[in-house]
């Protein structure tokens, strides 16, 4: 591989397909819990009956292996995963910058293959046990996003920083179109338990490409050229190596404080696409489980191609040097008030679902913005120590993981209503907004004296 491109562009593909694995198993269970569901046709008994959608019965066909679960039930079931994934984003930087990467990220596909192996005998254990294995595969998935940039502060040159993660974070739109779009058409072919045992098998067979494939930094890369080592450790910043992680400055920080909020109001309006869109393609647009995969997969395509065209122009207008590179970051978080204002019109077309797809595509491309343009924000303020500080960042905003189920869950039970889906989106698009008037106000992107 590394004959044909450069060594850190072939490291940035492996870590891709890192974070798809990752958010295979993170994004199909939204799916796989359709699938689990038993239909009840009672959103259609709501007051506002006459003016939802129509209601496909198609769902009757998919009777095997059904389960009763009311709709917190289920938001408390799609949550279960961030409730494992918060506790171990620290401790996922930590453990980059002790053992290395290449074992963390390593260790976390081999026992998140295995967990996802034994969920179908957990499901048929009861909703409790579905829940603690749900939990346990969000707990050793946590170690990914904070290593994956712990790596990469090692291995991308300030220059390629925002291409480089731009490639990595690739494997979170491939995975969400593998965990919606072949998910769903597994489940049609062989059921959804069939499904996971599949996902866990090729989770383990990437992990032995990993371990064969992957180092932690150029210096113990075996084949990596002389002259791109020399450019790499060159260019880096001085990450103070050897120096005692700063805890009580880092978690005193205001400057890194902003970058939560602000990473916690993309997470809500990520979350509430990722976890809830199929649930709202099956309750409010009524579609069977085989187009509720591919449509719920097509907004991600959309990500994929902003974050493609927006890397090359931020990348390029960092280099120039004609604008400040907190100017520039701060005009990419403002995308997150169109992801608002599209969350806002999705509930006001009704039944309209090509003009809810759009929208949502239209959402979807907006936060494109973010990874490229915002999240290198973390190495650009903490630079060494960007693996723990995404970490902490990681930990608080993937509370939104359970938060917006339960929220979803709590204002839709009983009521599935376009009505009561709106109440949703109101919340999502004033988080949003949010965010935006945060960094305009407060994000920095120059290094803390203490990094």
């Amino acid at each position: 591989v590394t004959c044909c491109i450069p060594t850190r562009y072939s490291l940035t593909i492996l870590l891709m397909g890192v974070i798809t694995h990752f958010f295979t198993l993170r994004s199909n269970f939204s799916i796989i819990v359709v699938a689990m569901v038993k239909y009840s046709p009672k959103h259609i008994d709501n007051s506002s009956g006459e003016h939802e959608c129509y209601v496909n019965t198609s769902h009757d066909k998919y009777t095997e292996d059904k389960f009763s679960w009311d709709p917190i039930t289920q938001g408390r079931i799609l949550g279960a995963y961030s409730y494992g994934h918060v506790f171990s984003q620290v401790m996922g930087g930590f453990l980059e910058a002790r053992f290395g990467g290449k074992k963390v990220l390593g260790l976390s596909m081999l026992l998140s293959s295995v967990l996802t192996l034994f969920t179908p005998v957990a499901a048929f254990s009861g909703e409790w046990w579905l829940f603690v294995v749900r939990v346990l595969v969000g707990f050793v998935q946590g170690v990914v996003y904070p290593s994956t940039f712990g790596m990469l502060s090692r291995w991308a040159p300030p220059a390629e920083r925002s291409s480089l993660l731009t490639i990595a974070s690739l494997g979170e739109t491939f995975g969400v179109f593998i965990g919606f779009s072949l998910t769903a058409y597994l489940i049609v072919q062989c059921g959804w338990a069939v499904t996971l045992y599949i996902t866990g098998a090729v989770g383990l067979a990437f992990c032995c490409l990993w371990c064969l494939l992957a180092f932690d930094s150029p210096a113990e890369h075996p084949t990596i050229s002389v002259a791109e080592r020399t450019y790499i450790e060159f260019n880096l910043e001085d990450t103070k190596k050897g120096r005692d992680i700063p805890w009580l400055k880092m978690l005193s920080s205001l400057h890194l404080w902003v970058l939560i909020y602000i990473h916690c109001t993309d997470s809500w309006g990520f979350y509430m696409i990722l976890i809830c869109l199929p649930l709202y393609m099956d309750t409010i647009l009524n579609f069977d489980i085989n187009a509720n995969g591919g449509l719920s997969a097509v907004p991600y395509l959309a990500l994929m191609a902003t974050r493609i065209l927006s890397s090359l122009t931020i990348d390029a207008l960092i280099k120039q040097s004609r604008f400040r590179k907190v100017n520039i970051r701060k005009a990419c978080v403002l995308g997150l008030v169109g992801v608002a204002a599209c969350l806002v019109v999705v509930g006001h077309v009704r039944c309209d679902a090509t003009a809810a797809i759009a929208l949502l595509c239209l959402a979807m491309a907006m936060r494109g913005l973010m990874v490229p343009g915002f999240y290198p924000s973390y190495t650009d303020l903490t630079l060494g120590f960007s693996g723990v500080a995404f970490g902490v960042s990681n930990c608080v905003s993937n509370c939104t993981g359970f938060i917006v189920p339960l929220v979803v869950g709590v204002l839709t039970d009983g009521n599935q209503t376009i009505a009561a889906w709106l109440k949703v989106f109101y919340i999502g698009a004033a988080i949003s907004v949010s965010g935006s008037v945060m960094a305009l106000l407060f994000l920095r992107t120059d290094p803390v004296s203490w990094a």
